[in-house]
């Protein structure tokens, strides 16, 4: 059962639904007879969360331009818009971004809306307060009303929906694609007994809203508003003989009982819309409340977290019931398993002792045997790391085009291991940090070779600019090689490095013993780091 308060200004009716059909309505003047009565409904009936929907003449609208911003920047934009329009209502007001222009600075659209008079709304909520009934919402019939738009087929252009909820009030909100602009509700004075002449009190307040928007909104007399109607049946002959389209307005009349039976609404009266609005905001998904504060809802979120914890508890109890039939489930299972596996335990201890006791002594020499092979291979395969592969890697490098003339005198060759156990003693280091060993070809370490390769390269006489170009290329090229570690110079034709003295090998031209020295002139020496070769 559920149930909504709806507030139409100087009555309070209660709705009860049971699912889709009106299980009962009552209703409650607002003066002091009413308060009375409406507090001892409240007294005697179930604390169920419920909510409130406001239809009142004091709710006012408007439309306005924001900068686009957002998040705080945004809120603070439109706090300072409602302490300028709507100061003494704060409490009770109303925001809503629409999208943004399509021209200019392209500023976000916002809806404005507040309660004017917030006493009109208090004087019930303190009574729900006072009995304690969890106030799960504040809603507005206007901005709710653009669920309706679906079920009539009006939501493209320009729209102006018409509703009657109580007798004496009409309530006229306008749309633009679907989206709310204004809503005004105004008073006729119709006969209480007899609503079947409403045609003739709703034209004139009709006209008046649709002369307001045309020159509010700057519409032109050939761009067609959709006037739709909701009326009950005794009203749908007053509204057809009244409301004729014409080439600037299109009317549309709606029986209430229809949108009903689309709905699947059973048991509601259709005199008014009242009890139509009040089921889709009770039943409408994705409805937030539009007007109040968290103090306001605070006994809704207790009994929310009340739910929640009793739904958890449940949970659990359910959990543990199911734990402990799974524990008895399985202690027996376990006992029948235990058996059967004693049997199959001894079974394989008989054919043990029969067969494969003998080979026992040989089966736990299986690992040192594996252990054997395996160094054998290490041995056999850092052997084959030989000077002759260094030679041919960097003949291969020093043939390349970029190096020029070279002449290689001496290599000095050996081979070097990283020593892993001082290197995981200290991870943090390095990679030039990393010490080294001589070769040991049982360790599963990788091998390097290291070699220093002396040699010499054409000179000419004071140019010292060519010499340390020459060098750094050949040095580069090296470098360049996919197995080369690490090229450094030990010494050079032309010593420009800061940790050095300048010093310079060539010679100046002349005859007999000085062109043997020229020869000579040009030597260098560097020391050359290359890893082993993937296919040893």
């Amino acid at each position: 059962m559920k149930r909504i308060f709806y507030f139409s200004g100087h009555r309070l009716t209660v709705f009860h639904w049971s699912r889709k059909s009106l299980a009962g309505a009552c209703s409650f003047e607002s003066n002091v007879e009413g308060f009375e009565k409406f507090s001892q409904y409240l007294e005697s009936s179930e604390k169920t969360p419920t909510c409130m929907l406001l239809d009142v003449i004091e709710e006012d609208f408007r439309k306005d331009v924001i900068p686009h911003v957002y998040g705080k920047d945004r809120s603070a934009v439109i706090s300072r818009l409602m302490d300028r329009y709507y100061r003494t209502s704060r409490q009770y007001t109303y925001a809503e971004i629409q999208g943004r222009q399509k021209t200019g600075r392209k500023d976000d659209e916002v809806l404005l809306a507040a309660i004017t008079n917030p006493e009109l709304v208090r004087v019930w909520i303190r009574l729900i307060e006072e009995f304690d009934v969890p106030l799960s919402g504040i809603l507005s019939l206007p901005l709710i009303s653009k669920s309706i738009l679906s079920l009539i087929g009006a939501k493209k252009g320009y729209v102006l929906l018409v509703s009657q909820q109580v007798n004496s009030n009409l309530r006229q909100t306008f749309f633009k694609n679907g989206k709310m602009v204004s809503s005004r509700q105004s008073v006729i004075n119709q006969d209480a007994e007899n609503i079947s002449n409403v045609g003739n009190y709703a034209r004139p307040e009709i006209e008046r809203t649709m002369a307001f928007i045309r020159s509010q909104y700057q519409l032109e007399d050939d761009v067609e508003i959709n006037v739709h109607i909701l009326g009950s049946g005794a009203q749908i002959d007053s509204l057809e003989s009244t409301f004729l389209s014409d080439l600037s307005n299109n009317y549309h009349i709606h029986r209430i009982k229809d949108i009903h039976h689309k709905l699947g609404i059973k048991g509601l009266p259709d005199r008014f819309a009242d009890g139509l609005f009040a089921w889709v905001a009770l039943n409408k998904p994705g409805i937030k409340s539009h007007y109040g504060n968290k103090k306001e809802f605070v006994r809704f979120y207790y009994t929310l977290a009340s739910k929640a914890l009793y739904a958890a508890s449940v949970a659990v109890i359910l959990a543990s019931l199911l734990l402990i039939e799974s524990n008895i489930s399985d202690g027996i299972s376990y006992r029948e398993s235990s058996a059967l596996l004693q049997k199959r335990t001894n079974e394989f201890r008989r054919v043990y002792l029969e067969k494969y006791q003998a080979y026992e002594e040989l089966f736990s020499n299986a690992r040192l045997m594996d252990m054997a092979v395996g160094m054998v291979d290490q041995i056999e395969t850092n052997s084959q790391v030989t000077p002759l592969d260094f030679m041919l890697a960097l003949s291969k490098l020093v043939s390349k085009p970029q190096i020029g003339r070279i002449y290689i005198d001496k290599i000095e060759w050996s081979t070097r291991q990283a020593d892993n156990s001082k290197h995981k003693k200290s991870r943090k280091k390095t990679d030039h940090e990393i010490s080294f060993k001589p070769t040991n070809v049982t360790s599963p370490s990788e091998i390097q070779h290291i070699a220093v390769v002396t040699g010499r390269i054409p000179v000419e006489f004071n140019n010292y600019r060519d010499t340390v170009n020459r060098i750094n290329n050949i040095i580069a090229v090296l470098n360049s090689g996919d197995r080369v570690e690490k090229v450094s110079a030990i010494s050079l034709p032309v010593e420009v490095r800061p940790d050095k003295k300048f010093a310079s090998e060539s010679i100046a031209p002349g005859n007999g013993e000085n062109n043997k020295q020229v020869k000579q002139g040009g030597l260098f020496s560097l020391k050359v780091v290359m890893k082993a070769p993937d296919h040893v």
